[in-house]
């Protein structure tokens, strides 16, 4: 497989970086020269300087042999006309990452005209934002198996009945399975049945949905989301606002008037209040303390991170922070806020489980980077079928979790056999995935 990244900014540096890793080969195409030589340093890629719009750039990128062209630039138009131009060019498969505004308008099938799939950043973050809203008590929620199964993340907390037990000891319902742990010192663990918990690990749980949600919902003193504040006007916030009003008592406070009179009369349930997040008056009157949810999603990451150390502070039970530079992920969380989700990160592993070929789709990227929860379908030819999994010789760091086979879920034991219509979702380390593609028949 052969692929052209048009945008080098982070998102477009995350995707390239992804496909590197899986062997993939890619070239970037990037204006700016310094950032061109910042990517030809951290990663095994062809770096190209020029506009990815331009024919000429395209073609020197070789767009003619090209497999799958992706536009991550800061402009719809360019990542558009890059789209449209590279299809005209031969390129089988395109993908455009567009402004939030454009997703509003469903009469426009950009397929006709050359970009096979578009995606919006904003509605990324918008739709993880709500997830996550609905079960309260996880840190992220992720739907896997067309369905069937769930994964959540949540913390383990002081005193929880889990500290010091190792999972052998059978802690959690037989439907579910922990399939990695993430440290406070950033490690992350694909644990065995001997790892002991310790306080403030995040642990990713999988099973069926109901049993999860309960799990999860025990291990926090969390109540269901009725009532959220929500900071800023973005398009990104007023989607969330749509959605989460139909179910939801919903706030929304900016400072631009003309912003407020604007969204108000999109919004249909939601409270628009024109104010400052610094009118500590206005918060209180707005009963900032009795809200179950406070979301920050200005584009300044330093707003995002004072909001909801202020909405902790004024007693939000929960709070939510947009960040935009991925490196202060971890020291949002440190600093308090409960969940820090990244356009950037988001965006990356959505565009990946778009492009995987053949029988393997990325679930998530775990947020140390050193580690996958994956879902693959066996290829005829296969490996791994006919054999037990003891048979098989794994790696360490290589944890198969659950097998979806028709309607039924399958914690996996040695004696257990892959079948072909299997899905089988696996957690292991980024540099064992090369081996389960492998063994999967994904090459």
């Amino acid at each position: 497989m052969y692929v052209i990244v048009v945008g080098g900014g982070l998102t477009g540096f995350n995707i390239a970086k992804l496909l590197v890793e899986e062997g993939i080969g890619v070239v970037v195409i990037e204006k700016d020269l310094t950032r061109c030589q910042e990517i030809s340093k951290k990663i095994d890629a062809l770096v190209i300087q020029g506009n990815g719009s331009n024919p000429k750039i395209l073609l020197e990128a070789g767009a003619k042999d090209a497999d799958l062209l992706i536009a991550v630039t800061n402009s719809s138009e360019v990542n558009l006309i890059s789209c449209i131009t590279a299809k005209n060019l031969g390129i089988r498969k395109t993908v455009a990452k567009i402004a939030i505004e454009y997703t509003f308008t469903e009469d426009i099938e950009l397929s006709k005209v050359g970009v096979d799939y578009a995606f919006s950043p904003g509605t990324i973050i918008a739709f993880d934002v709500e997830r996550i809203l609905e079960l309260p008590s996880a840190l992220a929620i992720q739907a896997m198996a067309d369905g069937k199964v769930t994964m959540a993340e949540f913390k383990v907390a002081e005193g929880s009945k889990y500290v010091g037990r190792a999972l052998k000891e059978k802690i959690f319902p037989d439907e579910t399975i922990i399939g990695a742990v993430l440290k406070d010192n950033g490690d992350t663990i694909i644990p065995t049945g001997e790892y002991i918990f310790e306080e403030g690990d995040k642990a990713f749980i999988l099973g069926k949905p109901k049993v999860v949600e309960k799990v999860v919902e025990r291990c926090s003193e969390c109540q269901r989301v009725r009532k959220v504040m929500i900071i800023g006007a973005s398009n990104t916030a007023v989607q969330l606002a749509k959605m989460l009003e139909r179910s939801m008592s919903v706030k929304l406070i900016d400072s631009d008037p003309e912003r407020c009179e604007e969204i108000s009369k999109i919004l249909q349930k939601t409270l628009v209040i024109k104010g400052d997040i610094m009118d500590l008056s206005l918060l209180k009157d707005e009963g900032i303390g009795d809200v179950d949810a406070f979301v920050s999603l200005t584009k300044y990451d330093q707003l995002n991170l004072f909001s909801c150390l202020l909405g902790k502070y004024l007693g939000a039970s929960k709070t939510i922070a947009r960040v935009e530079n991925i490196e202060l992920i971890k020291f949002f969380e440190d600093m308090g806020v409960d969940v820090a989700i990244s356009p950037k990160v988001s965006t990356a592993e959505h565009v990946m489980r778009f492009i995987r070929m053949g029988g393997l789709k990325s679930l998530i990227r775990l947020p140390t980077g050193q580690a996958e929860i994956i879902e693959l379908t066996p290829s005829k030819n296969a490996k791994i079928l006919g054999k037990t999994l003891r048979d098989i010789t794994l790696p360490d760091e290589i944890l198969f979790l659950i097998i979806v086979r028709e309607n039924k879920l399958i914690i996996p034991k040695g004696d257990d056999i892959i079948q072909e219509e299997d899905k089988v979702i696996i957690s292991a380390k980024i540099d064992k995935i090369k081996k389960i593609k492998e063994l999967f028949g994904q090459y």
